[in-house]
């Protein structure tokens, strides 16, 4: 077994749906992976998305990203630890992504809605968007309606976590 982690097995004869707890001294990238992993485990259906960091390539769980987006002509997504760049456009990602999870704010951007600390309604034909990370952007103007009526939808996601 890795350093990283210890997994236990406990057969309980009166346990009648599988249940997975996961205990560490904080919510770190470690977690998020793990469950994210068992999480796509369970649906089939959430793929990783293939990311490149230096010279390496990593298979990152949709669960740890926040936002995708455009910065030179390239594609990136930011995750809390770091940005890694991505070989495929955002309309290509788009119909991989979790439709639950992510919605497109702009031609340039998709978030993670369930990676918001809040959105901003103040500003007149627009929304702002802040991010659990910190990081602060911006909702197109003609993506606002697409923008409200997922957040209808899926009820409080920005605010669950």
């Amino acid at each position: 077994m890795s350093d990283l982690l210890d997994i236990k097995l406990i057969i309980d004869k009166a346990c009648e749906k599988l249940t997975v707890t996961i205990r560490n001294k904080e919510r770190n990238d470690d977690v998020e992976g793990v469950i994210a992993a068992i999480e796509a485990y369970a649906n089939k259906k959430i793929p990783m998305i293939p990311a490149y960091f230096k010279n390496s390539v990593v298979m990152l769980p949709q669960g740890q990203i926040f936002r995708l987006y455009i910065s030179n002509r390239k594609v990136m997504i930011r995750t809390s630890g770091r940005v890694y760049e991505v070989r495929k456009n955002l309309s290509e990602l788009e119909k991989t992504l979790d439709q639950d999870r992510f919605v497109r704010i702009s031609q340039s951007e998709i978030i993670n809605i369930r990676k918001v600390k809040r959105f901003d309604f103040s500003a007149v034909g627009t929304i702002g968007v802040e991010m659990e990370n910190g990081e602060s952007t911006w909702v197109a103007r003609r993506r606002v309606r697409d923008v409200k009526n997922v957040l209808m939808k899926g009820g409080s996601h920005g605010s669950e976590n």
